[in-house]
């Protein structure tokens, strides 16, 4: 899949190419590990009320799984209704 959306973009005139992130240990990001690219630590910020900790929201996380599964099987037309709503308090 890389392969091909490199050939794309090189064959559109980009010279500059950005893989976005991956979670360590992941195919993305060991695909992108035997490329050559090193990783860079991706800094965040969180504002904590009343010295809550900081929440996991990690799809690996169990707690989360139940709503990961549910936006996998919601319909089409209500992810694009709610979803630009709830990406704010995603990671």
């Amino acid at each position: 899949m890389y392969w091909e959306l490199l050939c794309h973009v090189a064959h559109a005139g980009y010279r500059v190419f950005d893989f976005g992130r991956s979670r360590e240990g992941t195919g993305p990001y060991n695909f992108k590990r035997h490329w050559g690219f090193e990783p860079q630590p991706l800094p965040y910020q969180y504002v904590l009320l009343d010295g809550a900790s900081i929440p996991n929201v990690s799809p690996a996380n169990p707690k989360m799984r139940l709503a990961v599964e549910a936006w996998k099987r919601a319909p089409f037309p209500l992810t694009r209704l709610i979803g630009p709503a709830l990406t704010r308090y995603l990671p």
